[in-house]
């Protein structure tokens, strides 16, 4: 299971836990509208019931987990959202975004999984 260029990691069996050590959670498959995937974030991950539900909100939270004890958050999709292709190239660019800034350093850890077979479509709708 290795790193793409977007920071996110590839498993071609996903059935299994991909670390015991962390928050781990598997985000629905069934998701079809930005509100939906704003609300599985904000009850599964504890976000602030008042927290906006936007996408800037949604980076922001991605990039504190103060709230949270566990220094490795895990986000583990089964299958890419299926949001209108806009809402998914944004939802892809914030978890990169995400990912990358907690790269840099800082006291937590984020990891963003997806199955092998969507790496080409995540390649063309986040190049490099």
């Amino acid at each position: 299971m290795g790193y793409s260029a977007q920071g996110f990691r590839y498993a071609a069996d996903l059935s299994g836990r991909i670390n015991g050590k962390s928050f781990y959670w598997r985000v629905p498959a069934d998701l079809t509208r930005k509100e939906e995937l704003f609300a599985a974030f904000r009850g599964e991950l504890w976000f602030p019931e008042d927290a906006p539900t936007d996408w800037d909100a949604l980076f922001e939270a991605l990039r504190d987990f103060s709230w949270m004890s566990d220094r490795t958050i895990v986000l583990v999709h089964e299958a890419l959202p299926r949001l209108p292709e806009e809402d998914l190239q944004r939802y892809l660019s914030i978890l990169r975004d995400a990912v990358r800034s907690w790269s840099a350093g800082g006291p937590r850890h984020l990891e963003v999984v997806f199955p092998e077979a969507a790496r080409e479509r995540i390649a063309r709708l986040l190049p490099g």
